[in-house]
């Protein structure tokens, strides 16, 4: 869906952007998208949504590092039953979202109850849309594992929202996590973190660091990469309204803007498990900031017994061992007042846990 607006005789295309993140965390999301875009999107249903340019998509796709999905809005409304779905569907107009040749496919998510599944909704309106596609001559191949377009269809009790997915798959698989530790992070979860803690100019430390993703993110803000490089594209440049051009000017500038010399800042990683410290160092290796990172394997109960170099008034992020809180809970009051304490006598100041 979008919306052509006139400023002094020149003509501006405003888009309706869905953007999903993460439950509890859309508010972090929202002042994100806001610094991206200079929009400030409002919150529904557990997603967040806004009108915005053809630019902001790709700023948003390259840059976001809180969000899930970028997706367009194409059509939202009510409806009775999958009869009055599939027409309603079978009345848009998808030549605008759809290249001829270009294979497809549907995904439903749906809650609420119904007297239909979500398959049922894929095999009908699936359908819709390639008879739809065959009578506008697109020629539309369905390919459900490997589409150029990837149409989604989001249904809430009588509700229905029409999407096509600008993103790909979600914009938390980086793609540099070679390494997956056994209970690791969501990536958008730990730059929310990052970003939630107020972290400036202090050095950073994560004590209990694991596959290394809170201080990888950490110098991936500090240094400016921008997470959506590590694709090498996004299906966003399948889609007729937007411009591969534009993308790649975006992408070019996204790259140019990396700070490659060491910023007076420390970063920290520690681990006590060497297995963890060797997949993290492969891991910041392959998101190409493991120069900006001081890596440390000792015990987070005694890390002022050690010769690591940290100015004073550090801030510390981390997400504590998951292992532990699932199958040791008897120790974890223990371990945490240990290593606080561990973490007062060096000089935190702040702590986000």
């Amino acid at each position: 869906m979008f919306i052509i607006i006139s400023l002094f005789g020149l003509e501006r295309i405003m888009y309706e952007y869905i953007i999903t993140v993460n439950n509890g965390l859309s508010e972090v999301s929202s002042e994100e998208i806001y610094r991206i875009t200079g929009k400030k999107p409002y919150s529904n249903d557990n997603i967040l949504r806004f009108k915005g340019s053809e630019e902001d998509g790709y700023k948003l796709i390259i840059w976001g590092r809180t969000i899930h999905r970028v997706l367009l809005l194409i059509d939202e409304g009510t409806f009775n039953d999958l009869d009055d779905l599939s027409n309603k569907i079978g009345k848009i107009d998808l030549e605008k979202y759809f290249k001829r040749g270009s294979k497809f496919a549907l995904k439903t998510s749906r809650y609420g109850e119904h007297n239909f599944t979500s398959i049922d909704v894929n095999k009908v309106i699936g359908g819709v849309i390639h008879s739809k596609l065959i009578s506008l001559d697109m020629d539309p191949k369905v390919d459900l594992n490997n589409p150029d377009i990837q149409f989604i269809l989001r249904i809430i009790n009588d509700k229905y929202m029409f999407t096509v997915n600008l993103s790909g798959e979600s914009l938390h698989v980086r793609g540099y996590r070679k390494y997956n530790h056994p209970a690791s992070i969501k990536t958008s979860i730990a730059s929310a973190m990052i970003l939630l803690s107020g972290w400036s100019n202090e050095d950073l430390m994560d004590p209990m660091a694991g596959g290394g993703t809170i201080p990888i993110e950490a110098a991936m803000i500090k240094y400016k990469y921008a997470p959506g490089l590590y694709r090498n594209y996004h299906p966003i440049i399948n889609v007729p309204l937007f411009d591969e051009e534009k993308y790649m000017m975006y992408r070019r500038e996204a790259y140019e803007s990396y700070i490659n010399d060491r910023i007076d800042i420390k970063i920290i990683y520690n681990d006590i498990s060497k297995k963890y410290f060797k997949g993290a160092l492969l891991n910041a290796r392959l998101a190409y900031v493991n120069k900006y990172i001081d890596f440390y394997s000792y015990d987070a109960r005694m890390l002022d017994k050690y010769d690591i170099k940290i100015n004073d008034n550090f801030i510390v992020v981390s997400n504590p061992p998951y292992g532990i809180r699932m199958t040791r809970d008897k120790i974890i009051s223990r371990l945490y007042k240990e290593v606080v304490k561990e973490l007062n006598t060096m000089g935190v100041v702040r702590s986000f846990l």
